[in-house]
């Protein structure tokens, strides 16, 4: 087997399918906010010493999403240099910008939502979009090549976003960020890199890309959904004005994720990427990382439940969407005239 197939049959979901975890995920998320939310009012604030569990949580959650990033993907993303530089510059420069413009326009007099809409929006998916990139028949090597990039530049710029973005809606000390990035981002990613080498090495490839890969997958939805609960059970109690807002967050993210694709595609269409090569760039400047930013968020906006909230609301809106703009692409691949410049 070559060695670009075989890494590809590491990290590629099997078949053209969304399992049942993924396609329940949005549901499941919903009642675990509504379980914690009911254990917090019954509670009346007791539980508010229990926020270690949380903790220990978005560790696990963050381990398994990071257990198979291909740290050797950087060489092959940079043989793709101008989709790649294309992909970067989006993702990092257009996006953080188009997410403030939003929040500025809508969410200017809820600073919390504000700050959790951003929050939700600055991270890139390191995972999850391979499924519709290869349900959509997009560039799936490419899509794997790009997840170091983004685990690395996701790693260095969060702290410079959330000063630059973040620190005029809500007051956050810079040595908070950095700590929350160290400890909810680059040790979960060494410690997942130095257990895969060692499975790797003790128990044999097939059995990481086998009952591992499923075990990692099982820790990612479980831990989250304890890590929601948690999270909506030991913080203060949420309003219900304030839980009356989620429909304002829904529609700012919905309007978020149509503008995404209509930059991404446009940006691709302008870059003459051809059909495989764009439909990878919508997938990977659309598809968010919540789980990455639910770990930094439960440490710089500690006591701040409606940052936590506008964060999860976000994934139970991007599934629908996603399933959404995988068959809008499969219904332009026959329609549009599609241009490929190679490299």
């Amino acid at each position: 087997m070559r060695p670009s197939a075989e890494r590809r049959r590491e990290s590629a979901p099997a078949g053209r399918r969304l399992s049942v975890r993924d396609e329940t995920k949005p549901l499941v998320l919903i009642a675990a906010i509504a379980v914690g939310v009911s254990v917090n009012r019954l509670s009346g604030g007791a539980l508010e010493g229990l926020d270690w569990v949380v903790r220990l949580g978005l560790f696990a959650a963050i381990f398994s999403i990071m257990a198979f990033v291909d740290v050797g993907g950087v060489g092959r993303a940079c043989r793709k240099l101008k989709p790649t530089s294309i992909a970067i510059t989006t993702n990092y420069v257009l996006v953080p910008f188009f997410a403030w413009s939003l929040g500025w326009l809508f969410l200017r007099g809820y600073p919390d939502l504000w700050a959790g809409v951003i929050l939700y929006t600055l991270t890139p998916c390191i995972g999850w979009y391979l499924i519709f990139i290869d349900l959509a028949g997009g560039n799936l090597d490419w899509g794997l090549a790009l997840l170091p990039i983004d685990v690395v530049l996701q790693v260095v710029l969060l702290p410079v976003y959330l000063w630059l973005l973040i620190g005029d809606v809500v007051p956050i000390a810079m040595t908070t960020v950095v700590r929350s990035v160290g400890v909810f981002l680059i040790l979960p990613f060494a410690a997942a890199y130095g257990v895969r080498r060692i499975l790797d090495r003790w128990r044999g490839r097939d059995f990481v890309i086998g009952p591992y890969r499923h075990a990692m997958g099982e820790l990612k939805l479980w831990s989250l959904v304890a890590v929601v609960l948690g999270i909506f059970a030991t913080q203060p109690r949420l309003a219900n004005a304030d839980l009356g807002r989620v429909g304002l967050v829904i529609g700012v993210i919905i309007v978020f994720f149509v503008g995404l694709f209509a930059v991404a595609l446009t940006v691709g269409r302008m870059g003459r990427l051809g059909y495989a090569d764009t439909t990878t760039l919508v997938f990977e400047v659309t598809a968010r990382n919540s789980e990455a930013v639910v770990g930094v968020a439960a440490v710089a906006f500690a006591g701040r439940p409606l940052v936590m909230l506008a964060i999860l609301i976000g994934p139970i809106v991007e599934l629908p969407v996603l399933v959404l703009l995988t068959r809008l692409m499969l219904r332009l691949r026959g329609r549009w005239v599609w241009n490929d410049i190679g490299p």
